[in-house]
């Protein structure tokens, strides 16, 4: 049985159901192994255009990693499970395509972290976003703390490491970390249509406008706004510009091709 489930709802979309709903979908070395080749399969595939992550059955996207994994391990293996996490978690962040987290139940700890390594998240009322490695005597270790410090400011940040405290669905979307919050039967059909606008974006605008909003956020203003336009002024030199431009003109629908 596949730890990860790649599957494709539609001709520009990637689904990843992450597939251990005994275990609450938890994280372990084998199934980050088979997360990482499928990132590789999707991003080499030029119909894919978004990657929706989600979690197998009704209680968990991912309820954090699989503690049983490293409980009776020494340090030099704790050290590696969590280098392991932390490398996925980076590569899916920059990972060039757009990602949408479909969240339902219990994203917590690495399951919280994945979810903020994507571009957009969507999320029904039951779901329950946490970082409580305080709780086990630890701190996130895949970016978490800083990710989430970066997303939602320092006193959000606080409450959630400090008092372990678990935000619902609606309580993220307030707080601006989470794009729309669905009932549950409507949570993929809700990521597919997002899917669906990203893919009326050119390719290569979408692909720069992540790097935009990545970098853009650790760097100062006037740096910030000298690599939009560096990113601007590139753009417009593409196929893609001059079929955008001239479909608007035309008042017709434009056709990317991604060059």
């Amino acid at each position: 049985m596949a730890l990860v489930e790649l599957t494709r709802p539609r001709e520009d979309v990637a689904l990843l159901t992450v597939n251990r709903p005994d275990k609450l979908n938890a994280l372990n070395t084998p199934l980050l192994g088979e997360f990482a080749d499928h990132l590789v399969t999707v991003e080499d595939d030029p119909g894919v255009r978004t990657v929706i992550i989600t979690g197998a059955g009704d209680k968990a996207f991912v309820a954090g990693a699989d503690i049983g994994e490293y409980a009776e391990g020494d340090s030099q293996a704790f050290t590696a499970f969590q280098l392991r996490g932390r490398a996925f978690n980076d590569r899916l962040e920059r990972f060039p395509k757009a990602t949408i987290a479909a969240v339902n139940g219990f994203a917590l700890g690495g399951g919280f972290e994945i979810a903020l390594c994507c571009d957009i998240i969507v999320a029904t009322p039951s779901a329950r976003f946490g970082l409580p490695e305080g709780l086990l005597g630890l701190s996130p270790g895949g970016g978490g703390s800083q990710r989430l410090l970066r997303a939602a400011g320092p006193f959000v940040a606080a409450d959630v490491l400090l008092s372990a405290r678990r935000l619902s669905g609606e309580r993220a979307h307030a707080l601006g970390l989470v794009a729309d919050v669905v009932e549950p039967e409507q949570l993929l059909n809700s990521a597919l249509e997002k899917a669906g606008y990203i893919a009326r974006v050119a390719p290569l605008a979408a692909r720069e406008m992540k790097r935009l909003l990545r970098e853009g956020a650790d760097a100062a203003l006037p740096t910030a706004l000298s690599l939009e336009q560096e990113v601007l002024f590139r753009l417009y030199s593409t196929a893609d510009a001059g079929e955008g431009i001239r479909a608007f003109l035309a008042k017709r629908p434009a056709t990317f091709e991604g060059r």
